[in-house]
């Protein structure tokens, strides 16, 4: 009977000897996760601020793009505009189609513009001659 007490009393003894020392081991793997989730915390706040700067970079790069695309449209709406312009007087003045159709009007009209340039180069002479 009384190595069954002695077993009781060593195994009370050793009982809470066996649970520091796994508590203790425990507590370590802690402590060791603990700190692996603390580098892995400051590698993400890294990478999380490098691509805010990206973020940032590329929206100011979307500005950009956004920006010259906006130029480059109202360049094009206002040389459409001309080129309308141009197509408008090319359409009211076909000189070929006028050519080949009514050669008489076409040549009265050269002929009378003509004159008219060279009345007023000539007037424009005899006016610088007599100043």
């Amino acid at each position: 009977m009384f190595g069954f007490v002695n077993g009781v009393k060593v195994f009370l003894i050793i009982l809470p000897l066996i649970m520091g020392a796994g508590g203790y081991y425990y507590i370590n793997i802690q402590k060791e996760k603990i700190q692996e989730l603390k580098t892995n915390q400051t590698v993400l706040k890294d990478s999380v601020t490098a691509k805010e700067a990206e973020i940032v970079r590329l929206n100011e790069n979307v500005e950009e793009v956004l920006s010259i695309s906006k130029k480059v449209s109202e360049e094009k709406a206002r040389l459409s505009g001309e080129v309308d312009t141009l197509r408008s007087k090319l359409s009211d003045h076909d000189l070929g189609f006028l050519a080949e159709n009514k050669p008489g009007l076409v040549e009265r009209l050269i002929n009378k513009d003509i004159e008219n340039t060279l009345k007023s180069g000539v007037l424009e002479i005899m006016e610088n001659q007599n100043d």
